[in-house]
């Protein structure tokens, strides 16, 4: 591996692991909008994301629209897989299945993505990536559960678990497809075009639920909460995660995914005072660990065999 590829690839790396902190934080926010319909979070937040975007973003779209000349079908597709639907069908899983089992579901999208990879592209996993995957799912699985058998056999599934389902396999296909963004055009402007896209179908949602009176009112506690999420997990997180994706790949960057109940579990022990558990901390070290052997166990390899042959 040549020095530039290596410092994209630590560059990726380090993308990947700030989007997953602060999508992380949408988690202990999301808490806060139990009063909102699922539709409504996605239009304000997507709402926010736009209005942030559009001063920065609007006049080099404009300028680089040519280039997506023949990829409308697949920029539809990938735009209503993130915007429109990916977080609806989170906030509609979150009214009727539990942060357990949601945080469970969750860990299934590098799996989804590696099956998928392997299906369309024939892509294989390394050893290094699927022992660090199993690492991190276990690490995971002590977190979430508190390292308690008993919380695993108690679990109930409800219709909300389809809907985590359904939004894993919509986040694995976003993440794998985001390969059609061309090269000419900058990642915070294909992911604008996105936004755009994406955000049609929700303003239509909304539309029929204002002329329907079914709108909830805003507080300004909601209101400040879904500003953050605006600007943060769905803009900066989203730029982050699809310049990492671009650098490491997708099942690289979904590994990595899999370390978000760690930094929200880390969060809500800091900003809601909840206490840190035996548990959470073996499960975050061995998340830690998976995440850098599936990352570069492979050049820690290479680089022992090289140094044995040189002593030969």
């Amino acid at each position: 591996m040549s020095a530039n590829n290596e410092q994209s690839n630590n560059s990726g790396y380090i993308f990947a692991i700030l989007a997953v902190i602060i999508w992380s934080t949408n988690f202990v926010a999301a808490r806060y909008l139990v009063n909102l319909k699922p539709i409504e979070i996605s239009f304000y937040r997507w709402l926010i994301t736009l209005l942030v975007l559009t001063p920065f973003c609007i006049k080099k779209l404009i300028k680089d629209i040519k280039y997506v000349k023949g990829m409308w079908i697949k920029i539809i597709m990938l735009s209503i897989l993130s915007v429109t639907l990916f977080n609806t069908f989170v906030y509609m899983a979150a009214h009727t299945s539990n942060t357990t089992n949601m945080s469970l579901l969750a860990t299934l999208s590098p799996i989804v993505i590696a099956l998928i990879s392997m299906i369309v592209w024939k892509t294989k996993l390394t050893i290094y990536q699927k022992i660090g995957l199993l690492l991190v799912i276990i690490g995971v699985v002590i977190l979430i559960t508190k390292g308690s058998i008993k919380v695993l056999m108690k679990l109930q599934f409800a219709i909300g678990d389809l809907y985590m389902i359904l939004a894993v396999i919509m986040f694995s296909v976003y993440t794998l497809i985001l390969r059609i963004k061309p090269k000419e055009m900058a990642h915070h402007i294909f992911f604008y075009l996105m936004v755009i896209i994406g955000f049609i179908p929700l303003m239509i949602a909304m539309i029929i639920m204002y002329i329907s009176n079914n709108v909830t009112a805003l507080d300004i506690t909601s209101a400040l909460i879904l500003i953050y999420i605006g600007a943060f997990p769905s803009a900066l997180g989203f730029i982050l995660w699809n310049m990492a994706v671009s650098k490491i790949g997708a099942i690289k960057g979904a590994i990595i995914y899999d370390s978000v109940p760690f930094f929200s579990s880390l969060q809500a022990v800091i900003l809601l005072d909840e206490k840190l558990l035996i548990s959470q901390i073996l499960g975050g070290i061995l998340i830690l660990i998976g995440i850098i052997y599936s990352s570069i166990g492979d050049r820690i390899f290479e680089r022992i065999k090289s140094k044995k042959f040189g002593k030969l």
